[in-house]
């Protein structure tokens, strides 16, 4: 039968009555068991029922609210603890607040990040990389890099900090094409593309971490992969095993594309060895 969503109106077509999913802008709504026109009340009472989060929003998306300092703390914190509940509440709807809170996060944990290192590690990090460069077959690569960093200017330093948003841009949509496209290849994309956006946009909080020297940045990024697995389990509605398989794939095929690169490397020093 060819139902029309209350909410966006789009026309799509379905085989079962009752609760379910939009597939266009992914909110909730009621088919009747008979044609027919069911009346508003009912229809929203039964939408609640069903989804009772789909409404509500995350703090982020609520910061006119709740104020943006607030939301955005309350937004970090259920991401890190109750990032079921954060996952859960998200709005399809709302892609620029998700885009938005995931730069402002991630920008400002790097850009931090460049600074600690430019002011306060930089000669630290190049004793260290001249001792590693003392002896060994790595030697002139390690001493290459001390020169490297002793070359950093301000100016490059400043450059970097302004292109820092562009290149976390480009990395968080390509995260999302590529892990919704995993989850489409195991069939599991129910509510499309913002769906997987959402929960890799809020997985980005533990980049916090990343101003951290040492561990901040090894522990942000795993703790991010699960947050993302989490999110992808709330957002698209489906198991948990699914959705981790969604996320570590990738990762998976770009490890074996590496062990694949370095066998076919090493047969061919050997092959051209005498």
């Amino acid at each position: 039968m060819l139902v029309r969503c209350p909410s966006c109106r789009s026309t799509f077509s379905t085989e079962r009555t009752g609760p379910q999913d939009c597939p266009a802008c992914g909110k909730p709504l009621v088919v009747p068991d008979s044609p027919g026109v069911v009346p508003a009340g009912v229809q929203s009472s039964l939408q609640s029922t069903a989804q009772p989060q789909a409404e509500q929003g995350t703090p982020w998306e609520r910061r006119a609210e709740l104020g943006t300092w607030r939301a955005y703390r309350d937004t970090v914190v259920q991401a890190l603890f109750e990032p079921a509940r954060l996952f859960g509440s998200a709005r399809l709807d709302r892609g620029p607040a998700q885009l938005g809170f995931a730069l402002l996060t991630v920008s400002a944990a790097s850009i931090v990040a460049q600074l600690v290192d430019y002011f306060f590690l930089r000669n630290w990090t190049q004793m260290f990389l001249r001792r590693l460069g003392g002896s060994g077959p790595m030697a002139s690569y390690w001493q290459k890099l001390a020169e490297a960093a002793r070359e950093t200017s301000p100016r490059s330093a400043a450059l970097w900090a302004l292109l820092t948003p562009l290149v976390v841009l480009v990395a968080l949509y390509l995260n999302a094409a590529v892990t919704h496209l995993a989850t489409a290849l195991l069939g599991q994309a129910k509510r499309g593309f913002a769906a997987t956006f959402a929960a890799c946009a809020y997985a980005c909080a533990p980049l916090l971490l990343l101003a951290i020297p040492g561990c901040g940045s090894p522990v942000g990024v795993v703790w991010t992969v699960v947050l993302t697995g989490v999110g992808l389990q709330q957002t698209h509605r489906i198991p948990g095993r699914t959705a981790a398989a969604a996320v570590l794939a990738p990762y998976a095929l770009i490890c074996c594309a590496t062990c694949a690169l370095g066998v076919l490397g090493g047969m061919a020093a050997l092959r051209g060895s005498p």
